[in-house]
């Protein structure tokens, strides 16, 4: 990573809007106006921001004269340097010579007034402005505001400060990754991809100061760019001049050992403890560690060490020679081997130091490396790795592991060049069906050919050992599968299995993969389950060989769960699977994939902004090409879009869809056929929008996708065709496992019945699965069924408003009728502190009125909103 000198005028503002920090903001502006303290030192680590909060909490205040000291380490020697500015050039000679009373007349005189003493970097005071201000403190002859750096030695009069009480010490923390978040949207002046923020917080720790300089160095070198109307950082980090000598400051004076402790734990990050030791000596990491230039943590029982920052690893790289590096990584692997790699992930990274540092030269390791980064899927390591192999004489046994990751990297003209390479002579058995299953998968994944399964079934003919054959079958199953032919897909896998028990562990788990979708979407969520679990559980024994079954069984326990309507588990493992994911160098296409699903989740959660969300930072992974999963993270974004509103968005999201969705991804791209109702239905042709939703389920049967079938039949029910699909949701409910088929086919069959009570219970229903938009349209409909006048309509009508308040501003069909409870300013004063539990006597206490008055006034508010009591009331009045 080379160093950059890099301008200021790189598209960043010099001065970064204040965001985030409003708490801490709140709790120093009323510190500085209760008389209880005398201020209040803002502490915290170098570039958190305390400066600013100062500055920011000083601005906003009135009435008193701001007085303002800085100190610093050029004048840390000097008597009352740090306030020398504030001082005349001689003090009289009469009147005694009490220094640090003339000195605190000359910053104060006399009736002066109200002073603010606002003093940065307070630690590196002068001992005699350090006293000066503890005594102006003590004697109350000004308030505080300082700061400090965390960690720091300060002068005994500062510590004293808050030792005391006379001041509140208020430690600032870090800046979080969801702040960063925001600040980085107002300082590039768009939305910024979610993998970018969290990069960016985890190489900065949180630093603004770091963080400011990273921006500008991306800008600048270009890695930063708006893509895809988003802000995305694309490719290496780079650091500015400014950036890197700020940091080798706080690293500071290194002797040789120290120098190479901290070498060595850069390089080999994270590096066990007792290896280092073995390397360095204990002498020399104590020092380090006194230091605060590296630091330990527990992994299991084994205790690792990093760098302290993860920008300090940054610097040493930039500035290692490369001879000096190749001689590090050397040392590394030789170390790590003469102990015997104790984790998968340890035999990885001996190789891949050996590549670094130019002692690899065996194939085998290179390859078993390739296999297992890409078991991570971190292809750009394993394209490394395997083009190494093949140049070192690998043969097939290397190509087809570099062809896999090279497909996996939408790059099939290469991937198929590595492969007709070393499959132009005869090849046994073994190695045509690693080239069939390679390039079959290829073919479906990356190029999108629907008709990919020719290929395993050519070489399945012509193939003698049955195992061999029986892995090529799953791999046609698996295919068919994924275009949407599901009884194609059946007839493989049988075939497969009547050759007898699957024994290749990687093709047992790719049968799971298949068997468990074709469950999952066909209603079967509870043995699908069962048999992604299953195969998980054996996930040792085949994921270097089929590393995607990892990913697609993790969807088949994501999809069990959310056709049940569990939308909690659905969740979790979309967590699981980003957070298993390297965000450094990651699977872009699955990246896109369980971002889409996140927004699929978000969706029928009700929160259509935080779809729109998550699906624009699936479409950032997709490129601008055909890619898997382009139909899910487009439909996603169209439906989000449709509810908000935002018809323009919902009809580009959906022609893209359709221009860039793979025939190979119909079960996972099926979203972009459910969206298109919500589209016609934003435009207000509602016709045309129930005619999709019936088409959607017929295209969905079609495919076998049963549980789509079920969203597609309710979606006509929220659209009010309920009397359309009322039989079909009935007779579907019995065939799908989980609550949520059932509660569709009653929510259908209230609907035609036009049975307020029961669809009131259906929302309630929808509520606790967490489908707030379902809940709110079930409750709207409840209102409309009712009679005029009845008290249960008007209750009916406030919960749908505030259902629907808490959807992020989702408008359906269902809800574009609703009018919002009407309530007097004192009525919603008074039903606000009834709501708090205060009694009407209390009420009428608090607010100068007669009992009797706010007796009227609740009842003119249960009436109007539909409640009974105190308790209903406290439930609905905050979303209404």
């Amino acid at each position: 990573m080379a160093s950059m000198s890099v301008p200021y005028d790189a598209g960043v503002p010099p001065l970064w809007p204040f965001v985030g920090r409003t708490a801490q903001l709140d709790a120093v502006r009323a510190i500085l106006g209760d008389g209880s303290r005398a201020g209040v030192v803002v502490a915290g680590p170098a570039g958190a921001g305390k400066s600013r909060l100062a500055a920011e909490a000083v601005s906003g205040l009135t009435g008193r004269t701001v007085v303002a000291v800085r100190g610093t380490t050029a004048a840390a020697d000097l008597p009352f340097g740090a306030i020398a500015h504030l001082l005349p050039e001689r003090f009289p000679t009469e009147g005694g010579a009490n220094p640090l009373r003339r000195a605190a007349e000359a910053v104060c005189p006399p009736g002066g007034g109200a002073l603010l003493l606002t003093v940065d970097d307070a630690h590196l005071l002068d001992a005699a402005s350090a006293a000066l201000v503890h005594q102006m403190v003590l004697h109350r002859r000004a308030r505080l505001l300082a700061t400090v750096r965390s960690g720091e030695p300060a002068p005994d009069p500062i510590v004293a400060l808050w030792k005391d009480g006379l001041v509140r010490r208020l430690e600032l923390e870090p800046f979080p990754v969801e702040e960063t978040g925001r600040l980085l949207t107002r300082v590039l002046g768009g939305r910024v991809e979610t993998a970018t923020v969290r990069r960016l917080w985890r190489v900065t720790q949180g630093n603004l100061l770091y963080l400011r300089e990273m921006v500008i160095a991306g800008r600048t070198s270009g890695a930063l760019d708006e893509i895809g109307g988003q802000w995305r950082w694309d490719g290496d980090l780079s650091l500015t001049s400014r950036l890197r000598d700020l940091v080798e400051a706080r690293i500071g004076d290194l002797d040789e050992d120290e120098r190479r402790t901290l070498e060595f734990v850069t390089f080999g990050e994270p590096l066990g403890a007792d290896i280092l030791v073995r390397l360095t000596g204990a002498t020399a990491v104590e020092r380090c560690e006194a230091r605060q230039l590296i630091t330990g943590f527990r992994d299991g029982r084994r205790l690792q060490v990093r760098p302290a920052h993860p920008l300090y690893g940054e610097v040493v790289r930039a500035r290692a020679a490369p001879e000096r590096t190749r001689e590090l990584l050397a040392r590394l692997a030789d170390a790590v081997e003469a102990t015997g790699p104790r984790r998968r992930e340890d035999a990885l990274r001996v190789i891949v130091w050996r590549l670094d540092s130019g002692t690899a030269r065996r194939p085998r390791p290179l390859i078993t490396a390739c296999r297992l980064a890409m078991s991570v899927f971190d292809i750009t390591l394993a394209q490394r790795l395997g083009r190494a192999a093949v140049a070192a004489g690998g043969g097939p046994a290397a190509a087809v592991p570099l062809a896999y990751a090279l497909f996996f990297d939408d790059r099939p003209e290469e991937a198929e060049q590595v492969l007709r390479q070393v499959m132009g002579a005869p090849a046994a058995d073994h190695d045509r069906s690693g080239y069939a299953w390679t390039r079959t998968l290829g073919l479906t994944w990356s190029v999108g050919d629907a008709d990919a399964h020719r290929v395993v079934e050519e070489a399945a003919s012509t193939v003698t050992d049955p195992e061999v054959r029986q892995d090529l079958m799953i791999a046609s199953a698996f295919v068919h599968f994924f275009a949407g032919r599901p009884l194609d897909s059946d007839r493989q896998l049988a075939a497969a299995r009547r050759l007898g028990a699957v024994v290749n562990p990687a093709s047992a788990a790719e049968a799971a993969v298949v068997e468990g979708l074709r469950l999952a979407h066909g209603g079967h969520s509870v043995r699908a389950r069962a048999l992604a679990d299953a195969a998980l559980r054996e996930v040792t024994r085949w994921r270097d060989d089929a590393p995607d079954a990892y990913w697609s069984l993790q969807c088949v326990r994501l999809l069990s769960s959310l056709f049940e309507g569990d939308l909690t588990a659905a969740e979790e493992v979309t967590g699981l699977t980003r957070r298993l994911m390297r965000e450094e160098a990651p699977w872009r296409l699955g990246m896109a994939g369980f971002d889409g699903h996140r927004a699929q989740i978000r969706l029928l959660l009700g929160r259509p902004a935080d779809a729109v969300r998550f699906s624009r930072d699936g479409i950032s992974q997709l490129g601008g090409y055909k890619a898997g999963f382009a139909g899910l993270c487009f439909g996603e974004l169209a439906h989000a879009s449709a509810l908000l509103g935002d018809l323009a968005t919902a009809e580009g999201a959906l022609t893209a869809a359709a221009d860039r969705s793979l025939k190979t991804f119909v079960p996972i791209d099926f979203p972009a056929v459910l969206a298109r109702a919500w589209v016609h239905a934003a435009a207000g042709d509602l016709d045309t929008a129930v005619t999709a939703a019936l088409a959607a389920a017929g295209d969905a049967e079609t495919h076998g996708l049963r549980c789509y079938r079920m969203f597609a039949l309710h979606d006509a029910v929220r659209l009010g065709a309920a009397p359309l699909v009322a039989a079909e949701l009935a007779d579907l409910c019995a065939s799908v496992d989980g609550p949520l088929a059932t509660l569709c086919a009653r929510h259908a069959s209230a609907a035609v019945a036009g049975d307020g009570p029961e669809l009131d219970a259906v929302s309630r229903a929808f509520e606790r699965m967490g489908m707030l938009l379902h809940a709110a349209e079930a409750t709207a409909q409840a209102a409309a069924a009712y009679a005029p006048g009845d008290r249960a309509g008007a209750f009916a009508t406030s919960r749908a408003w505030a259902l629907a308040g808490r959807c992020q501003g989702a408008r359906s069909p269902a809800l574009r009728g609703l009018t919002p409870p009407r309530l007097t300013a004192r009525q919603r004063e008074i039903a606000g502190l009834a709501a708090a539990g205060l009694s009407n006597r209390e009420i009428a206490d608090r607010l100068v009125l007669s009992p009797r008055t706010v007796a009227n006034h609740l009842v003119g508010v249960y009436g109007r909103l539909g409640v009974g009591d105190r308790a209903a009331l406290a439930d609905l009045l905050p979303h209404i």
